[in-house]
């Protein structure tokens, strides 16, 4: 049987008035119980004593009478006896027996009398409760002479049987005479109790009237009419409790009176001091939007001087200068990138792009940005990839992605890497493990933080600057795609990212395998307005083995494309004087009018700008705000010039 308090059913509270009753009406039901079970158990057991002491006279005067038909064997007139025994009250059957247990006379057929073990000798009141049908015996012997004569001596020994008397006798009569005597006490003990509720009623309606005032003043209170007071007061000890309650609402009135003028005063202070806050970050988002360009122009040129230089030196005994100088440009790039992304995320200026992504190639390209550093720790790294599709914005996963990667390669010192790749029939879920030296359980929280460093006290900038994994999080919040993190210290950490699982696009499943580099001899148009300030791009791509044509405006782009046919991509590096997103849009759709076919383009702004919107059918649009990596310049292009290969 179900607990009703284990299974959350809960009994409903009694009231004042129903607990009023119960204290009432409790005593004197008791009391009624008490006294009407003592009464019937004593009438029951009277009425068994009348019984037994009536059918024993009964028996006597039956065997008395049967003593000379035993006798001479008148079994007719035994039988005549017997029917006339059965007429008596509570008499059901009788039977008449030999000494031998022979049946002389009987009421009933020989069959039904009992068994000499289910009869009852004498008719003694019974101790324990008798069944409602029950045999009775009672012998039958000779009378005595002596019996009759005053003045013989009395014999010492009862003469022998004759034969035995069995009574069957039903207690039918004493039960309807025990339900009869039960209805009538418990009717007298029904007008009892109505009588003690209707005055317990009676005496508490007073009572019952102030506590309702009582609680209704109260609750009117608690919610918020402090006005209200208890009427009718008395001077006993309910109306020293209205007193109270009225004392009580007059204090809540002039203490919400005062909170409320408090909480008014510190909602204007928190307002101010919002406006003031809102006005910092604004600030300092324009100071960033006009600070960037100033950053992100040395920095990139420097980046693809040193990458040129770089190639260039491969000879010169100045190349272990060169190296250092180029790795210090790299972290002098990833630090002002991880300060402009986070600047970008904390004032909510991305927006999120999704389309359907080929997991596989993301994961190719990120190994391709950190094979090098991989290789020069002496660290394995490995990929184990399926081909699925995701839904997501692939340039913030990249960055996730960069993250994860970056820590593993950065924090382990001795071991492996491994990027894996899951997916099931809903999701897909990419994997970093490392051998590093793992995340205590209760700094599993704390690294999602901004500038948290585990091994870096010292706060030394070549180890970062501790905002990594908060960009992660805000990343991964602003994707809707869960981050998990597993670690044991010694053993090394799993980071992951869960992402919606999408089917393959029709053209991606017909798509041909490109080439081992996609870039060797691609065709690129290099748009920019001066063709000057793209020189170093333009060296940097022609490094990679493109052919690139450069082109000063969308006229003369357009003008080429006519004469010389579409690029495999086209490259539109936008300078602060280069019109908007909006107006590069338009220009785009209108060079792709003149290639007649759809037409991958990457654009490369100065700053941070809004996503592009994507348009349904037509060639991805790319944007690559500065500063960047190399290596990231050469995955967009890869991708582009893989996923729309003919």
């Amino acid at each position: 049987m179900p607990h009703p308090f284990r299974d959350g059913v809960t009994m409903k509270p009694l009231g004042i008035r129903s607990r009023i009753l119960l204290a009432a009406l409790a005593p004197a039901v008791l009391v009624a119980l008490l006294i009407t079970g003592v009464l019937l158990v004593e009438q029951a057991k009277q009425s068994h004593i009348e019984q037994h002491r009536r059918l024993a006279a009964l028996a006597r005067q039956l065997a008395t009478a049967a003593e000379y038909d035993l006798f001479v064997g008148g079994v007719d007139s035994l039988r005549k006896l017997l029917l006339a025994a059965t007429s008596e009250p509570d008499v059901h059957a009788a039977a008449i027996l030999d000494t031998a247990g022979n049946v002389l006379a009987a009421t009933l057929p020989h069959a039904q009398l009992p068994p000499p073990d289910g009869v009852i000798v004498g008719f003694a009141p019974p101790v324990d409760a008798e069944p409602l049908m029950h045999w009775h015996l009672q012998p039958i012997r000779a009378a005595s002479h002596a019996e009759s004569d005053l003045f013989a001596v009395p014999q010492s020994q009862e003469p022998p049987p004759l034969g035995q008397l069995l009574l069957q006798v039903s207690n039918q009569s004493l039960n309807d005479e025990m339900r009869r005597a039960a209805g009538y006490a418990a009717l007298a003990a029904a007008l009892v109790l109505l009588f003690a509720a209707v005055l317990a009623l009676a005496l508490s309606r007073g009572l019952i009237r102030m506590l309702g005032s009582i609680g209704s003043v109260v609750a009117g209170i608690g919610q918020g009419r402090t006005h209200l007071r208890v009427a009718g007061a008395g001077q006993d000890e309910l109306g020293h409790l209205a007193a109270g309650i009225n004392e009580m609402a007059g204090a809540v009135a002039q203490n919400q009176e005062e909170l409320a003028a408090r909480i008014a005063k510190a909602t204007a202070t928190l307002r101010h001091e919002r406006d003031e806050a809102e006005a910092a970050t604004q600030s300092r988002s324009r100071f960033f939007a006009a600070a960037s360009h100033d950053l992100r122009q040395p920095v990139q040129a420097l980046g693809l001087f040193v990458d040129h230089l770089e190639r260039d030196a491969h000879a010169s005994p100045l190349l272990p200068q060169v190296n250092k100088l180029a790795q210090t440009v790299a972290s002098l790039q990833s630090l002002l990138d991880m300060l402009l992304d986070y600047s970008r995320l904390d004032g909510k200026v991305y927006r999120v792009e999704r389309r359907p992504v080929r997991v596989a190639d993301v994961v190719d390209h990120l190994i391709d940005d950190f094979a090098a550093a991989a290789a020069a720790k002496e660290l394995v790294l490995r990929t184990r990839t399926v081909d699925c599709w995701a839904m997501t914005d692939p340039a913030l996963l990249h960055r996730v992605l960069l993250n994860f990667l970056g820590n593993a390669v950065r924090h382990t010192r001795h071991g492996g890497i491994l990027v894996a790749v899951r997916c099931n029939a809903m999701a897909v879920r990419i994997e970093v493990w490392d051998t590093g030296p793992g995340i205590p359980a209760a700094e599993h929280e704390a690294i999602f933080e901004e500038l948290f460093q585990l091994d870096n006290p010292e706060r030394d900038p070549a180890k970062g600057m501790g905002l990594g994994l908060a960009i992660v999080r805000r990343t991964a919040a602003l994707l809707e795609h869960p981050v998990q993190l597993c670690s044991r210290v010694g053993h090394g950490s799993r980071f992951s990212i869960t992402l919606p699982k999408v089917p393959a696009p029709a053209a991606a499943e017909a798509a041909t395998q490109a080439a081992d580099d996609p870039l060797a001899g691609a065709h690129i148009l290099l748009l920019s307005d001066p063709p000057g300030e793209s020189a170093e791009l333009f060296d940097l791509l022609a490094g990679w083995g493109a052919a690139v044509t450069r082109g000063a405006s969308v006229a003369a782009a357009e003008e080429w494309i006519v004469r010389c046919g579409p690029p495999a991509v086209l490259i539109w590096d936008m300078q602060p004087s280069s019109p908007g997103t909006t107006e590069a849009q338009a220009a785009l759709d209108r060079l792709t009018g003149a290639a007649g076919r759809p037409l991958p383009a990457l654009i490369i702004s100065p700053g941070p700008v809004p996503a592009l919107a994507e348009q349904p059918g037509a060639a991805p649009r790319l944007l690559l705000p500065r500063p960047f990596r190399p290596a990231r310049l050469r995955a967009l292009l890869t991708h582009l010039l893989t996923a729309h290969a003919d």
